[in-house]
């Protein structure tokens, strides 16, 4: 990773001042997307879609929520033709962006199935407060059809109260991680400091937690992953995803009988946490590119890192959640229709030429492994009241 000396705005220098002139990257990545008013997330200032600073797959299309549209009703149905017939069931969108997803998901149930609203009730938890009016805008014209949409704090949901779906589309990827460097035989944690003269930023380095040694030792005892690999050379330096656990853990405890749907950037232990993959698979995107200066603009760019697929799947089922399937995106779109989808297109666009080569290639970047056809989605359940076997379309 580039760690060439960064400028950066006031606000952060500032920080970490305060803070003794030395803090961890996962302190520095939680300010620099977080902070309620600078932050990336926090401040609102997340730009979303073609002409933003990155794309997610429900800016790109409208399409991208019609194909998960047919999965969370078709679960929907699965609900109400067992047990949960007299309740009203939630779709409940964490972390939802610019509002893109909800606003496809609600367009799907009112040209398909728009009796089913009644029973549905749409719930936003956005920890980012600077991204609730971008979403509110974005759903006003529904909010004005009175459709039963809330936003709401993870906190103001009951334990054991979520009958649904909660779903989380590139979420995970920009939780606050470890950066982990193997140096002079030893594993030390990387930290971000300040110099007090210029105000540029730089890596450093701060001790290991015991906290982050045992979960190292979890990590080896459970799932043989070993940080660092046993050929790792000096310098190896990776992400370590201690939030996620802590997230899942909060999710479980507010379902009752539901699905948990995450769709991200995922690799394996073995490619993750390889002495090849040498510098983890942290990024910044700001104006559609990809920097591996991380340190740079903080508070105006997004930051990333693949989730560990072996990991997330431990964690969750560590709490009792059950994996109902893992599959890539492309392969999940392709079981719900994407094919149909895109023979549809072509007839109703039979005029407009134009418009229907635009529709094609953003369905086709949906499914594309280069661009985010790659993207994993993990299904897990939990049911409190009894066994279900649920059928899940994008998993065959």
């Amino acid at each position: 990773m580039n760690s060439l000396p960064a400028n950066n705005p006031d606000w952060l220098v500032k920080k970490i001042i305060k803070m003794g002139g030395t803090i961890s990257f996962y302190d520095f990545m939680n300010f620099a997307l977080n902070d309620p008013i600078n932050g990336y997330y926090g401040s609102g200032k997340a730009e979303l879609g073609v002409r933003g600073d990155f794309v997610t797959s429900p800016a790109l299309s409208d399409d991208f929520a019609f194909l998960v549209g047919k999965q969370i009703e078709d679960w929907l149905i699965q609900f109400k033709n067992s047990f949960l017939s007299n309740q009203k069931l939630a779709v409940i969108e964490f972390g939802a962006g610019d509002g893109s997803f909800m606003s496809g998901l609600i367009k799907y149930f009112l040209e398909n199935n728009k009796n089913f609203l009644e029973g549905v009730s749409f719930v936003i938890i956005e920890p980012n407060e600077g991204m609730v009016e971008k979403q509110k805008n974005k759903l006003e014209e529904f909010l004005n059809l009175g459709i039963d949409i809330l936003w709401k704090g993870l906190d103001e949901v009951e334990e054991n109260n979520i009958n649904g779906i909660v779903l989380a589309n590139e979420v995970l990827d920009a939780l606050p991680v470890e950066r982990i460097t193997f140096a002079k035989g030893k594993l030390i944690r990387q930290a971000v400091s300040i110099d007090k003269k210029s105000h540029k930023l730089f890596f450093d380095k701060m001790p290991i937690t015991r906290e982050l040694e045992k979960s190292f030792e979890l990590a080896k005892s459970e799932l043989g992953i070993t940080i660092p690999p046993a050929d790792a050379l000096e310098g190896w330096t990776t992400e370590w995803h201690v939030d996620n656990s802590k997230w899942l853990e909060a999710i479980y405890g507010k379902i009752n009988n539901g699905i948990l749907l995450i769709i991200d950037y995922a690799k394996e232990a073995k490619k993750y946490y390889n002495s090849k993959n040498s510098d983890g698979t942290i990024v910044s995107y700001e104006n559609q590119k990809m920097k591996n200066n991380v340190l740079d603009s903080p508070g105006n760019c997004d930051l990333t890192s693949h989730v560990c697929i072996e990991t997330l799947i431990n964690d969750a089922e560590n709490l009792g959640f059950n994996t109902d399937g893992i599959t890539k995106q492309g392969e999940a779109l392709l079981a719900l229709g994407l094919a149909e989808r895109l023979y549809g297109i072509q007839k109703e666009f039979k005029e407009d030429l134009s418009n229907a080569l635009l529709r094609r290639e953003a369905l086709l970047r949906l499914v594309d492994p280069v661009c985010l056809g790659d993207f994993k989605w993990f299904v897990f359940k939990k049911f409190n009241e009894k066994k279900m076997n649920i059928n899940s379309t994008c998993l065959r």
